[in-house]
Parts: structure tokens; sequence; C-alpha cells
């Protein structure tokens, strides 16, 4: 078998696509940037990289609908700055998947640690084992991945409900304090602007800077979607179903986002400690049936990386059948799965494991590193779109993307060297490649003559 099937429904898309981007965004972001500012940072953090996403979103969607084969950004790219573009994507990708799977295995680690009482080597034990059940999952194919995926969405969605019911007070304060923190923040600003001043008493204006790393770590939770053009090549009708995908997930996720969000706020703005990628868990002593929601949540996790593993193998597999990697990942079993790269991945994950363990590195050094490497990623995706695109829309939704991405890397200092480096691996496998490909048509040439 050289093809994978067609087995991606619509329902499962949404699914798949809600699965790839909510999980550990949505269970461990809320401490983390409650670690980074003040909670009115939070809220504009929170509005900024929802409006970021928006374009970016919809290009996304537009090139999804153009490209609907399993190589996905691997083709965005070579279209933007041709053959080598394809080899930058795959390295790129490929180290943000390295750190980012292993980033939310963590992030399950940490909150299933709540119920067994571990240290921080236990944390990585279970990360462990997260990472084989999602490699396990994954193994056993689409349909398995896609009901285990609409058992997580059920999950979710009760776990919102039960967060939201029960802290009932945080979410009413978080969603007024909310709504109070934009209009003071855009009137103080507005007033500052036009030299008019509404009030004796000061504004208290948010951190510029804190607001950048508070949108630049939230990217996180909105990455999976340009991740969902790996999976295109099995979706089902994708003339009309990519874009309803991409939408669809994309309206649901921001709400499920913004419920949690605001009950975080509240509670963060009352005093509750939300610090550290488990901090929900604080939320759950004050919802029965408290560690029953922590196992969900575990759930929940495994369902997002299976879903981030889904993709990884799917580009895996398609550069070695593009031979950008090495042939033998671009091989399907005779079940009609991609095993070679499943297994390759699985091996670099605990690898990566062993190494945050050894070294004691923190889950937000390795999402800033995996967010950047995204918006290189999407750098190419607009480049993509700028080319393949006509008339009024590549204009609009360009400049709109570039002005998202020109936000969200201007604070990356020495650590964009990481995506910058993969970049150049990338170029150097194309040239490499095709230097051996001009010594054997020489060669042979040669012995023709």
């Amino acid at each position: 078998m050289t093809e994978l099937k067609k087995t991606v429904t619509l329902g499962r898309g949404v699914v798949l696509a809600i699965l790839m981007v909510i999980g550990s965004g949505l269970l461990g972001l809320p401490g983390l940037v409650a670690d980074a500012g003040t909670v009115q940072e939070v809220v504009f953090g929170w509005l900024l990289i929802i409006l970021a996403a928006m374009p970016l979103i919809q290009i996304c969607a537009e090139l999804g609908k153009k490209f609907p084969y399993s190589g996905g950004l691997f083709h965005y790219a070579r279209e933007a700055v041709g053959e080598w573009g394809g080899y930058a994507v795959t390295a790129l990708v490929c180290g943000s998947f390295i750190l980012g799977e292993p980033a939310v295995a963590l992030i399950g680690g940490e909150y299933l640690q709540h119920i067994f009482g571990l240290s921080d080597y236990g944390v990585h034990l279970l990360a462990f084992l997260i990472i084989t059940a999602m490699t396990l999952i994954t193994v056993a194919g689409v349909r398995l991945v896609s009901f285990f995926n609409y058992a997580a969405v059920v999950i979710l969605l009760f776990l919102i409900a039960a967060l939201t019911f029960y802290n009932f007070n945080f979410f009413s304060s978080g969603l007024v304090f909310s709504i109070n923190a934009l209009f003071e923040g855009i009137s103080g600003i507005t007033g500052m602007v036009l030299g008019i001043s509404g009030s004796d008493s000061p504004v208290h204006f948010p951190d510029p800077y804190n607001v950048w790393k508070i949108s630049a770590l939230l990217f996180w939770a909105f990455l999976g979607w340009e991740n969902m053009s790996f999976g295109l090549g099995e979706l089902q009708n994708p003339e009309k179903n990519v874009k309803r995908v991409f939408w669809l997930s994309f309206g649901l996720t921001i709400f499920i986002y913004l419920m949690l969000a605001a009950t975080s706020i509240g509670a963060d703005a009352d005093g509750v400690p939300l610090s550290g990628a488990s901090g929900l868990v604080e939320l759950v002593k004050f919802t029965p049936p408290g560690n029953l929601l922590i196992w969900l949540m575990g759930v929940v996790i495994i369902a997002n990386v299976t879903c981030w593993n889904f993709a990884s193998s799917r580009l895996v597999y398609a550069s070695g059948k593009e031979e950008v990697l090495s042939a033998f990942l671009g091989k399907i079993s005779k079940r009609g799965q991609p095993m070679a790269s499943i297994l390759s991945m699985y091996i670099a994950f605990v690898l990566v494991l062993l190494v945050t363990c050894v070294f004691n590195i923190s889950v937000s050094s390795l999402l800033m590193l995996v967010n950047q490497n995204f918006l290189f990623l999407y750098g190419f995706i607009l480049l993509s779109y700028w080319k393949t695109e006509t008339g009024w829309r590549r204009w609009v939704y360009s400049g709109l993307s570039f002005l998202s991405i020109s936000f969200l890397v201007s604070g990356f200092t020495w650590k964009i060297l990481y995506s910058v480096a993969l970049t150049g691996i990338g170029y150097y496998g194309f040239v490499r490649k095709n230097s051996k490909k001009k010594e054997k048509e020489e060669k042979a040439a040669y012995t023709a003559y």
C-alpha cells in the first residue's frame, strides 16, 4: 500500500481538530500564564491571541482546500519558496513535535501526580506511560483514534461544565472582571492618545512585555489547526469539508477556552493559587468529585497528545514518501498504518523525556521553543498563500496574518536560534540530496559515454 484511505468524515475531522488544539493548552496554560503576569494582563493576552489567530485560521483553511494531501505544510512550503521549503518545514515540524508531545505528556504527568503523590521523577514516569499509551492508540488506527477522541470531547465538555457550575462564583466574577479590565484599558489608551482624562484616579495599564509574553505562551493554545493539514489526505469530500472542519472547530474551541479562562481569571483575582502546569487542580478542590476530574483531565490530555501523534506520524510518512527523510519512513504496513514513522517518533519522544528529567528543563521552556517554531511555519504558510491566492483576499488576510506573526515573534531573543538552526538543517538536507543526485547523474552519463 502507498496511499492512505479516506476514512475521516466531517464529524471525525472536527473532533480531531478540536482535540489537536484543546487538551494541554486548556488544562496547562491557566496556571502557566498566571505566573507570567497580572490578571488584567492575562485578559489582554487572551484577547490579542484570539484576534491574532483568526486570519491564520482562514489561511490554513484556504490552503487546506487547495492542497488536501497528507503532506500538508510540506506542500505549502514548496509552493512558497521552492523544493527546499519542504525540507525546512519537515525539520521545523519534527523539531516541534519532538519537544511538544513530551511537553503535553509532562503536563498530564503533573496532573496525575496529584492522585499518586509522586515525586518529580514520578511525573516523568507518568509522562512515559502517556507517550506509550498514545503510541499504542495511534498504531491501532484511525477508527480507534476517532472513537477515543469522541469520548474525550464528551469528557472535556463535562469537565468544563463541572468546573464552571461548581465554581460559578469564580466564572461570574471573572467575566465581570475581564469586561471591566478591557474597557478600562481601552478607554485609558484612547484617552492617552487623544489627550483626554476621564477620571482623576490613575489608570493601571498592563505591562506591554507581560502582555506579549502571555500572548506568546497562549499561542500554544491555538496550535493544532495547521497540523490538521497532515491528515487532510484522509478527509472525505475535502472540497466542502476542509473549511467546515477549520471554522467549526475554531468556534467550538474558542467557546470552551473562554468558559474556563473566565473561571480561572475569577479564581486568580480572588487569590486562588493557579500556578504551574497543573494549576487547575486548585479548582478541582472546589469541585466534587475531586480526583475523578483529575483522571478525566488525564484522559483528555492523552487524547490531545494522540492527535498530535497522528499528525506527526503522517508528516514523517509523507516526508519519507517524498524521500526528504529516509525512504523506509514512507512505507505503510499491511494494516494500512505508517508503522516506521510512528515507532521512530516514539523513540525520539522517550529520549526527550530523559533529557528533560536529567537537565530539569521546564514545560514552559519547551512550549516557548515549540511556539516560535510554529511562527516560522506560519511564515511559510503566509508566503504560500500569497503566491497562490489572488484578489482582495490575498491582501487582507496576508496583511492581517503578517501583523499577527510580527507581534508574536517580536519578543523572542536568542532562543529563536533553535528555529533558525532547524531551518538551516532542512536547507542543508536539500542541498546535500541535490548534490548526490547530480553526482549520480554525472556518473551515469560518464558510464554511458
